[in-house]
């Protein structure tokens, strides 16, 4: 009996994980008439019963670094949400397999007294139509499970021409040969959260110029590598931790870690990018 019901249960996850739904694009950004598209496909095989909600949200982390999402902060989302106002048309439909949904965002009401982007999260919930998981016989037991996926991506509206006001301040980079653990605390003191880059790249010292611990200029031949990029996401304030590549050359001695904050992303061009840094700063670290 054990060993039917282990084969019934892949069998079900098998066809459950081709029955997930795709969504595109991952984050939307509302026109200034406060408009927007997703388009939801379904690329499995069997029918899909899709639903969208929207809920205030933002990411944090916590002690350990990683990525948790904050739902329920009814404060800070009468000062920065999208309130009840954007509406999904349709909210819920059936896709058949192999097919595509597009779904037409609108927020109605658009009554905001300050600059700023404005935001919350989009829930799609999706679930196979049909749940039977399989049957035996008669004399034995059969089974029907439904399983429901959970997505989410976010949503903004912005208004006027907001400045970002980004206050970053490093605070440790934990490094070994193959990459670095950089931590540092954040500030946005804009209405808005910071939708931009980390840029950074490491100049690496040939030979030591003195014994001294104290974190000088490094010696004059010095190694640089190239600017690298990751697409970084802050909001309010809090402490993040990012790991940063290193290359495979990197060899014992001083290093510098040089950083810059830029506001602009790929997937938000309407956004604009900025020419001047937010932020620049070095760290200083050796590897023994």
């Amino acid at each position: 009996m054990n060993k039917i019901i282990l084969v019934m249960s892949l069998y079900t996850v098998s066809n459950w994980c081709k029955a997930q739904v795709s969504i595109a694009p991952t984050g939307i950004l509302l026109d200034h008439q406060g408009q927007g598209t997703v388009y939801i496909g379904n690329t499995g095989n069997q029918i899909q019963e899709v639903r969208i909600q929207f809920l205030f949200g933002y990411p944090v982390q916590d002690s350990l670094g990683e990525i948790q999402m904050i739902y329920g902060d009814t404060i800070r989302e009468k000062s920065h949400g999208l309130g009840n106002s954007i509406k999904a048309y349709p909210s819920a439909f059936t896709l058949q397999p192999q097919s595509q949904q597009m779904v037409r965002l609108l927020l109605k009401e658009r009554h905001f007294r300050e600059e700023g982007l404005y935001f919350s999260r989009i829930k799609i919930t999706s679930q196979a139509a049909v749940g039977e998981a399989g049957t035996i016989d008669t004399a034995m037991v059969g089974t029907k499970v439904a399983f429901r996926f959970e997505q989410f991506l976010p949503v903004f509206f912005q208004v006027g021409q907001p400045e970002p006001d980004l206050q970053v301040s490093p605070q440790s980079l934990q490094s070994d040969y193959r990459h670095g653990a950089l931590r540092f605390d954040y500030q946005c003191a804009s209405n808005s959260p910071y939708l931009g880059q980390l840029r950074y790249r490491l100049v690496s010292a040939l030979a030591n110029s003195s014994t001294s611990n104290v974190p000088e200029p490094l010696a004059n031949q010095e190694k640089v590598t190239a600017w690298k990029e990751m697409e970084i996401a802050l909001y309010f304030n809090g402490n993040r931790r990012c790991l940063l590549a290193w290359p495979n050359t990197l060899e014992s001695g001083k290093h510098c870690l040089e950083l810059e904050f830029h506001r602009g992303r790929s997937d938000f061009p309407a956004l604009g990018a900025g020419k001047v840094p937010n932020y620049r700063g070095k760290v200083h670290f050796e590897l023994p």
